[in-house]
Order: structure tokens, then C-alpha cells, then sequence
């Protein structure tokens, strides 16, 4: 915008509120390429916004159906990766499974493909190396010492973008307008788009999908969009940092007085956005068959395990925009996707991070294969 002398302030807003969204970083700090992309789409003739019929969950359920529909690939869930199996190969660090919670191995026939955030990966490469062992005989070799280094040396240098406060309503749509609006944005444009609690998107999915409700039901969806500070919570945890999401160690935190009087403070501004659109939101909440459910940054972080509760990377130490890593690594046999990896966050570039690191996985001579 610089470069191109954009002055007007409604514009440079406009391309901040839209790369906040996109990827929780100002216009100045977000990759020219996905706001690009996206401004392409929004323009386009008959543009409209896509949603999955049966929610979020049907990506999901489709995503498992392909891995499944050739009788070759399998779903486990509830399987918490430990540890990845490190050894040498042709002198160098090589990759060649993974070591479940239950202390189950997995070996590997071509590689393992990590979608865990960079910082998380870094601490499972971490835990991986048995070089403070005294038994000289199980030493970790420096080769695949000097691998690990690099990704939490990597992992330290890359800053994180803020987290969430979420707020899901489940209320009575009795004489609501029949022509509302599933997706909103409420922001104040006389302040910093990216200020704390400034930015909060509202969805209503059952506007397209009455299906998602019980008749006469709205779903919302409200969000602060990359703003909120972990610190203000961190202070919460104790032992539930590292706890399993689903263990009672975890959920300690939520028990405390602090914890609520915090939630439902750091909330009052996804109430306040929402009642821009539905004015008596609160009263609908308060009925006695409608449901509400508050996130915040720690439920963020346990349930997604993402460190900080983050959204995801933000620029490295020194740099203005995005440096992501690719799909290969130091280590032969480990390749990464995510939204740590190029092209970033958002669905879009995490789907395309993927795909990069499925087709670094196979031969070139099955690439050739397909053509």
C-alpha cells in the first residue's frame, strides 16, 4: 500500500480488517498472496461465501472418507504422538515413526507427516532425544542432536499471533427477521483494527443450514479474531499445561473463581457485538432450552493443542512478514504441513500445506505416473 501510495485511511482499514481475518496479522505483516487471492474471489461476478451443508464437521467427516475409501488408511483418535522414533541413516537424521502416549509404536513405511504447530513439534523432537541418558551406548547421535537444535532454534525465533475468546449460542429464532445475515463483522474503525477485542465475527450458520438446530433454533458463532492476550490467562494454568486435554488435571483451571470472573468479563464483547445484530440475544439466551458456551484462550490451547492458544505464526524476531518453513526438514522421513508451513494460516493454505507435503512424500516417478 506504500509502495502504491494508498492514502485513503477507509482503504488501508479495509485491507488491514481483511488480512487480520485472513490471518490474524495486520495488512503490513500478512503475505501479499492470500489477500490478493481473496479480494480476487470477493470481486469475481455472483461472488458468494461458501459453507459446508452439516457444518464445519462434514470437511471433517469428507477428509476421513477419502483416507478410508480404499481399504488402506485408518482414524485414531485419541492418540496422542509422544515421541517420534529418531535414528542415523547414511549418517544423517532420519525419521522412522512415532511413539504414541500409550507407548505403542508406529513405524513408518515411507514417512510421517507432522501437522502439529512448529512450537509443538519442536517440544515432541525434544522429549525424541535421549542425550541426557548416562548410558553412552543409547547417546543421541550429534547428528540428529544438531536437527533437533535447528527446529527449536526455529520454533524460538517465530512469533506467535493472539488467541481467541469464542462465544457459541444456541437461542429461540421466534420472530427473528427472515432475511438475516449468516456472517457479520463488528469493529470499531475510529481505533487500530488489530486492538485487543476490537474485531469480533459473528456466523449464523442455521441462516443456510436449518438442519444444524432443532426447529425454531439459531446457532451463533461469535469470535475475537486474534486478539487476545495469552498472558492474561497464562497465570491461570499450573499442571495443566502439559496434562492431556481430556484428563481432570487439565480442566483444573476452569474450576477456579478467577477463571470464571475472567471468562465472563473478557465475553461481555462478543455479547455487546452480537446485540448489534439481534438486539435481545441475552434475553433469548436466558431461555430455558437455549445453550451457551464460552471459549477462551485456555480452552483454545487444550482442546486444539496450541501453544499459547495462538491462532498461529506470526512474523520471526527481525522480520515483517510471514518466513514459513516448507514441507522437508532435516530429517529424512519427517515432512510438515500446517499452518506453520507455506503458504500460512487459514483452511485454504493449511488444505494447500498438505498437499505439498503428500506430494513430497511420493517418488517423482509417481508423479509421472498420473500425468
Amino acid at each position: 500500500l506504500d509502495e502504491y501510495g494508498v492514502k485513503d485511511r477507509f482503504t488501508r482499514q479495509w485491507f488491514d480488517y481483511l488480512s487480520f481475518a485472513l490471518s490474524g496479522l495486520p495488512a503490513a505483516n500478512t503475505q501479499a498472496a492470500p489477500v490478493l487471492y481473496t479480494m480476487s474471489d470477493l470481486h469475481k461476478p455472483n461472488t458468494v461465501l461458501d459453507y459446508p451443508m452439516g457444518g464445519m464437521g462434514e470437511l471433517s467427516s469428507t477428509l476421513v472418507k477419502a483416507m478410508t475409501k480404499n481399504g488402506k488408511g485408518t482414524l485414531q483418535l485419541n492418540s496422542r504422538v509422544e515421541r517420534l522414533l529418531l535414528s542415523e541413516k547414511n549418517g544423517k537424521p532420519h525419521c522412522y515413526g512415532v511413539v504414541l502416549q500409550n507407548g505403542r509404536h508406529i513405524h513408518a513405511r515411507r514417512g510421517v507427516i507432522c501437522n502439529a504447530p512448529l512450537w509443538n513439534t519442536a517440544k515432541i523432537l525434544q522429549n525424541s532425544i535421549s542425550d541426557n541418558n548416562d548410558d553412552q551406548d543409547l547417546k543421541t547421535p550429534p547428528s540428529i542432536l544438531a536437527a533437533v537444535q535447528e527446529m527449536t532454534s526455529l520454533a524460538k525465533n517465530t512469533n506467535y499471533t493472539g488467541s481467541f475468546m469464542h462465544l457459541h449460542l444456541g437461542i429461540p429464532s421466534t420472530d427473528l427477521p427472515a432475511d438475516l445475515e449468516c456472517h457479520h463483522s463488528v469493529l470499531n474503525l475510529s481505533t487500530d483494527v488489530t486492538a485487543p477485542q476490537n474485531l469480533v465475527i459473528i456466523s449464523i450458520p442455521t441462516v443456510f443450514d436449518p438442519s444444524l438446530a432443532p426447529e425454531g433454533y439459531h446457532i451463533i458463532h461469535a469470535y475475537t479474531a486474534a486478539s487476545e492476550n495469552y498472558n492474561d490467562w497464562s497465570k491461570l494454568e499450573t499442571d495443566a499445561y502439559t496434562a492431556p486435554p481430556s484428563s481432570s488435571t487439565s480442566q483444573q483451571y476452569s474450576r477456579s473463581d478467577a477463571y470464571r470472573q475472567l471468562k465472563d468479563q473478557k465475553s461481555r464483547a462478543l455479547w455487546d457485538a452480537i446485540e448489534t445484530i439481534i438486539p435481545d440475544v441475552r434475553q433469548r439466551a436466558a431461555h430455558s432450552h437455549a445453550i451457551t458456551l464460552t471459549g477462551t484462550p485456555l480452552t483454545h490451547r487444550r482442546y486444539n493443542s496450541r501453544e499459547f492458544g495462538t491462532y498461529g505464526p506470526a512474523p520471526r524476531r527481525g522480520k515483517e512478514i510471514w518466513d514459513l518453513t516448507g514441507a522437508s526438514t532435516t530429517f529424512g522421513g519427517l515432512f510438515l504441513c500446517g499452518d506453520c508451513c507455506f503458504p500460512g494460516i487459514g483452511l485454504p493454505g493449511v488444505a494447500a500445506s498438505g498437499t505439498i507435503a503428500a506430494n513430497s512424500v511420493v517418488s517423482l516417478g509417481e508423479h509421472l505416473g498420473v500425468l
